[in-house]
């Protein structure tokens, strides 16, 4: 596989004025963390999950950083080839994260599927 070259396209959430959640989550980590997530991102678009879960009663899914505070990243497998990332949390934030996380989905879908 070249360098280039993905299993899966990533694609971020954005609203329907343009903003992304999760690029405004990301931006107010430390540099360090930051290049973590980023990282564990670019693998994931290469298929390679990492230490990730499925949420129960939720579409959605977690990727898991035992680093820091205990970031989560919530994504959607939407098909074989695409993955919605949604938003971020810390672990003792995401029960709130989680349920936004949700509405951001269902928004997708939404505009997305006509």
């Amino acid at each position: 596989m070249s360098e280039n070259e993905h299993l899966k396209q990533i694609i971020y959430y954005k609203t329907a004025d343009g903003h992304c959640p999760y690029d405004e989550w990301l931006d107010s980590l430390d540099d360090k963390t930051k290049a973590i997530i980023d990282n564990r991102i670019e693998r994931l678009a290469d298929g390679l999950y990492g230490d990730h879960k499925k949420l129960s009663n939720s579409m959605l899914s977690e990727l898991r950083f035992f680093v820091g505070k205990g970031y989560r990243v919530y994504y959607r497998d939407l098909t074989n080839i695409v993955i919605i990332i949604v938003a971020g949390s810390v672990k003792d934030d995401q029960k709130r994260t989680i349920k936004q996380a949700e509405k951001y989905l269902k928004d997708f879908i939404e505009r997305n599927s006509k």
